[in-house]
């Protein structure tokens, strides 16, 4: 994909941003083919919102040679634990339960690889939801449905990384003391249970890819302390109501509640 495509697609989600009005799909030419080119339509967005940033999410294609997908989280769709956030902001109503880690120091840009430790120690784990969102009309294909098919998911990557916005929870320095992979986790409302799984991260520990994002962006200027990042559910994500309390409860570690309103 040239730059010139690249700078297309990222008007669309920019325009998308700014009126609140979707649009059906990336035209031919400006639908990425892998996770570079995904990356690069995330940097163009970037660049041209020039929002302050409050963070970072990473995800993986699962596939040989390809490099994670990157997105910031800006600081106008970060939450704090109890959180209202807008229906005008995440129209979609979807919600999924996470752990994030947040930086207590800087991580700055160096030529040296970070190692496991170093990160570990500069880093409070906390209980989190990610609110799911998209800027394609989901008349036309669902987000599930965008990232269930092989052609489209990179699309849907492509924008943002279908977050909508984040709420963070209190943080925790004591989280390696704690079993991700055997922690029960329960999604739910004060009326009805939405998900419960026990452990299920991709990674079964959601820290590790907090060490594959430092060494990518320690080639991208650091990262700061207080960003917030971001790797990935404990079960995916689901559709709730509006003006219903969501809540995503880590058994003995902490609670993180949402809220969609008008």
């Amino acid at each position: 994909m040239d730059i010139a495509n690249i700078q297309q697609a990222a008007q669309l989600f920019v325009q998308a941003r700014r009126t609140g009005v979707a649009f059906r799909e990336l035209p031919p030419e400006c639908k990425p083919a892998n996770t570079a080119e995904v990356n690069a339509i995330i940097d163009a967005v970037t660049e041209q919102l020039d929002e302050p940033i409050g963070g970072w999410k990473i995800g993986f294609a699962y596939s040989p040679r390809q490099k994670p997908y990157i997105c910031p989280l800006f600081e106008a769709r970060l939450f704090k634990s109890p959180a209202n956030v807008p229906l005008q902001l995440t129209p979609n109503l979807k919600i999924e339960p996470e752990i994030a880690f947040r930086l207590l120091a800087d991580l700055p840009a160096r030529a040296k690889p970070y190692r496991f430790a170093e990160v570990a120690e500069v880093v409070e784990a906390c209980p989190s939801l990610e609110i799911v969102d998209t800027r394609f009309d989901t008349t036309y294909r669902t987000i599930r449905q965008m990232l269930d098919d092989r052609k489209a998911r990179m699309e849907a990557w492509a924008d943002h990384n279908t977050c909508g916005a984040y709420i963070v929870g209190a943080g925790r320095r004591d989280w390696q003391d704690f079993d991700f992979a055997a922690m029960r986790a329960v999604m739910r409302t004060p009326d009805r249970v939405i998900v419960e799984t026990v452990g299920g991260h991709a990674f079964v520990d959601p820290f590790m890819p907090c060490v594959v994002l430092a060494n990518e962006m320690r080639h991208r200027g650091g990262l700061r302390a207080g960003h917030v990042l971001v790797t990935g559910s404990f079960s995916g994500f689901f559709e709730v109501k509006a003006n219903e309390p969501v809540t995503a409860a880590f058994e003995g570690f902490g609670s993180a509640t949402a809220t969609f309103v008008a």
